[in-house]
Parts: structure tokens; sequence; C-alpha cells
């Protein structure tokens, strides 16, 4: 059995941030670093136990600071160029901390990249008494092989996702109810070697301290999905620059978490390769006039490059102009291509009666004009376009859903859903010491 210290300590340091009342989080992005600054009320009653934040405690908290800039050294949301990560995250961590007259030492990191596998793992056990007690569900933990995931690859996230005794399912907290066989479903998400590594690397050369890190897409849909979603059933499609993530929730909890290797940024490839124009030029024309469904008004729409650039030797100076039906015949099988990834990887998933449910799009792509008709014809009606939720004190700039991140980010923070390392478990229990009790198995999030 590990025994997840790291992720041990990420907790105690969020948690003693949450106590200081000011807390940073960070998107780190392949088109922009996103870092807003929020601040806490002060807890109500149990203020001095936070053990388990989640278990008694609320608190209300504003975004008090906030500044964003465009990605350097950044790559299907991996770290490459570690100075120039660490110079843009200086930069929007003192814009933040200068917006919010206040400086901080703990941040909470969001990131897309990594190559996630997620995996359901399920144990069970016989109950020595027919009473479910706390006791037996750190006993349960305990039979997991979670070292068997992480010597190759290293461990993400763990969370607890479905209890079963004896012939009932589904249940969120199992103590005190009758029974003889206990299991339990666990959503294990795993990622490259190093990666978070890099990341802390970053974030120390910068004098801040890493209080915990999530998985991109899992935090969007936090943003994205409403209640009806995340209790029946939805896939949220987070469209980002470098990669395009897929989160699966049913009641309340992802049961799957992936990646297309396919995002903005190949598209903007695209179209620097189809007009021989900068990479920046092609960005703009894709922002500003991209779509997916061509009218008859688009042959006549003529669009003019812009010269206005260093990289003057990659633009084709016999063709100023192009139509807007030739830019959409650029973009638009790319973006099949990604829907057709999105539908492989869904099918892999084995939870069809899930998946089918509802698909939101989330992210700076799904922003694209006729995105809404063309992801109809692939997935049906159940399609639906999300725009993240409002967050008190976010300035309006930063309200869309490109920043589905960032906001969702903010709102796990305030009610965190639990992972393994949040709960003592006997095999990693040092000599004498008591088992705590496990409390706030499963905690519904709205």
């Amino acid at each position: 059995m590990i025994n997840f210290k790291k992720h041990r300590e990420f907790r105690k340091r969020l948690k003693s941030a949450i106590k200081k009342g000011t807390l940073g989080l960070i998107d780190i992005g392949s088109s922009k670093i996103v870092c807003i600054i929020i601040k806490f009320s002060k807890l109500d009653n149990n203020s001095n136990n936070l053990d388990q934040i989640n278990e008694t405690n609320s608190f209300a908290y504003r975004v008090v600071g906030a500044a964003t800039k465009k990605s350097i050294g950044i790559k299907k949301g991996e770290i490459i160029i570690a100075e120039e990560v660490e110079k843009t995250i200086r930069l929007v961590v003192q814009q933040s901390q200068k917006m919010a007259a206040s400086i901080i030492d703990e941040v909470v990191v969001t990131f897309s990249g990594g190559s996630p596998i997620s995996k359901n793992l399920y144990q069970e056990i016989r109950l020595d008494n027919q009473s479910v007690s706390s006791n037996d569900i750190s006993i349960l933990l305990s039979k997991y092989a979670f070292q068997v995931h992480s010597e190759q690859r290293e461990i993400l996230h763990a969370m607890p996702i479905n209890f079963n005794l004896d012939e009932k399912t589904g249940l969120t907290d199992p103590r005190g109810l009758i029974g003889q066989l206990l299991g339990l479903d666990i959503n294990l998400i795993t990622i490259q070697k190093n990666i978070i590594e890099n990341i802390d690397q970053c974030l120390r050369n910068c004098q801040l301290n890493l209080a915990g890190i999530f998985y991109s897409p899992y935090i969007s849909a936090k943003s994205s999905l409403v209640e009806d979603e995340l209790k029946l059933g939805a896939t949220c499609v987070d469209m980002g620059f470098g990669t395009t993530g897929i989160s699966i929730f049913y009641n309340h909890q992802m049961v799957f978490a992936s990646n297309v290797r396919f995002g903005g940024a190949n598209i903007t490839s695209d179209i620097m390769q189809a007009f021989q124009i900068s990479f920046n030029e092609a960005e703009r024309i894709k922002t500003l006039h991209g779509g997916l469904i061509i009218t008859n008004l688009d042959d006549n729409e003529l669009i003019e490059l812009s010269f206005a650039d260093e990289n003057k030797a990659y633009y084709n100076y016999e063709r100023p102009f192009i139509s807007r039906s030739e830019l959409i015949s650029v973009i638009r099988p790319r973006f099949e291509e990604i829907l057709e990834e999105i539908q492989i990887s869904l099918e892999k998933t084995g939870l069809e009666h899930l998946s089918s449910k509802r698909i939101v799009f989330t992210g700076g792509g799904s922003q694209m004009p006729g995105l809404y008709e063309l992801a109809s014809e692939y997935f049906g009606s159940r399609v639906r376009i999300g725009r993240p939720m409002r967050v008190q004190g976010l300035p309006q700039a930063l309200q869309g859903s490109q920043f589905s991140a960032i906001i969702g980010l903010a709102i796990e923070i305030n009610n965190l859903q639990d992972e393994v390392w949040d709960f003592d478990i006997p095999n990693i229990l040092g000599p004498g010491q008591k088992i705590k009790s496990a409390v706030n198995w499963f905690k519904d999030n709205w």
C-alpha cells in the first residue's frame, strides 16, 4: 500500500491556506495561463478543526485578483520550456496580487496534459459485524493495490464513486446500514511520470507552494454541467488549445476521464499551412472569422490577411484576401476529426448508458460558430454548448467558456471531492495510531 505522502502534504497546505484566508488558483493551459486569487470569509463554527474541511464547515469566498497571459513553453498541456512558464506564472501572480492587494503563498493548479488513463477499481469485504462502521470502510480501502498502478505512471486522482452493500448499489455513505458484503468503486486517474514534479518545480522557483492539482476536464465539468446533468449522467467535452478533454459524470461523481490530443492549435496550424500565413495571423482570422457551416454569403465575404507581423517570410504576398467559405472548408475537417475521436473514446468506455445522456461542450473551442449544428449531426439532439457558472468577484472578461477550468477550480475548492488520501487506511498508519473516523464520503456537490 502506498502512503500518498505527496497528496496528503498538498491537502495540509490547502487547509492551511483556507485557514489563513487567501488562496491562489492557476490554470496552466496551452494557450494561456490564468491566475485568480480568492479570499475566504471566516469559517463557520469548527474553524479550528480542519481535518475534514468538508464535513461541517462552510465558507464563502470571492475573487479579489485576476490576471491572464498567453502561454509560452507549454504544448499539449505539458511544460516543455520551464523558464518561459515560470516567467508567465510570475507575471500573472504579480498582477493578481497587485489587484488583490495581498500576497499568496499557496496555489492550486489545474492542467490538461499527461496522457491520462482512467480506470474503475473495485474491491469488497465481508463484514464482521452486521452494521457498517468507519473502520470497515478503512479496511476496505486498504485492499486496493494502488502501488501496481503507480509504478510506471503517477496517480492524479483516486475518487470513491459508489458503495455497494449486498444487493444495494448507488450508496453515498453506507455507515450504520446492515449488510454482509461491502463493496466500493474507485475512479483512478493516472498520468505520465514527472508531470506533477515539473509543475511543482516551476511553482517553487516562483516562491509558491503547490497545495493541490486537478485534471482540467474534471474541473471544467464542475463549472459547466447543471444539476440534472451531474445527477443523471452527462459527458463534458472541454475543447482546449492543446488537447480536448473528456469527462463523464454520474450521481455527481466523475466515472471516466480521458483526452484527445487535438485542439485549437491543430486547427490554427491547418489554416497556417493552407494559406501560407503565420501562426499568429492564422489564429487571428480563426477567432474573428472562423465557423463550421458554409452559407451562400460566405463565398462573397473576403478576409484580408494582415502583413503587420515580424514573420513576413511566411506570408503569401500574391494573395492578400481569402473567402470565408475557404476558411471554413479548412476548419471543418479538423473539427470533424476531433468529434470522431471523441466518439471513439466514448465507445471504448463501456458507459454508453451514461455518455449518451447529454454531451456538453465547453472550453475556448466550443465558441466556434456552427459547433452545435455539427455536433448534433454526430451525437443527435442531446448536445448542449455550456457556459460556466458565475463566481462572485470574477471580472466580466474572465467569465467565458475559455475560462471554465479556472472557474471550476474555484467551485471545487469550495466543496472538495473526497479522495483516498483524505482518509486513514490501516496499512499506512503508524504503530499504535488510532484510525480516525472516515467522514463525508460522498457529499453531493450541490
